[in-house]
């Protein structure tokens, strides 16, 4: 299996996860049972991890404005690193009214709708499918 994109990445781990595997490396590594699987990261993949890790470093989700917000899934959406559909998803307001440069913890905010989807049960609903896609990042 060759990795040309994080987009493939999240995928293969969301799936896995929601699967009941444990993805972790130690454990993917111990088991013997797939000492013959191989995954490969192409140089695409190898980049798009860079250049996701280099966006990231930029930005703190615990404390930042809606503004900053907009810009960080400006960035990622135009490197590749997510699509026009989680972009949306990730700029979705706070709140009805709210200050543009008012810092907030839009981690713990993403957190919180994501735990509303799965208590009234629309975890496998389009918006909330989306929702949990960028909680990821």
């Amino acid at each position: 299996m060759e990795i040309n994109n994080n987009s493939q990445l999240s995928s293969i781990y969301q799936s896995s996860k929601n699967q009941g595997v444990d993805t972790t490396l130690s454990n993917l590594l111990s088991n013997n049972d797939r000492a013959a699987d191989k995954v490969t990261l192409s140089q695409a993949g190898l980049d798009a991890e860079t250049k996701l890790q280099e966006i990231a470093s930029q930005y703190d989700t615990t404390n930042m404005s809606y503004n900053e917000l907009t810009h960080m899934s400006s960035e990622l959406q135009l490197n590749g690193l997510i699509t026009p559909q989680e972009g949306l998803a990730m700029r979705a307001p706070p709140s009805r009214d709210f200050d543009a440069d008012e810092k907030y913890d839009v981690l713990a905010l993403a957190r919180k709708s994501v735990e509303f989807d799965q208590s009234i049960g629309t975890v496998q609903n389009k918006d909330a499918k989306l929702r949990a896609n960028v909680l990821m990042f």
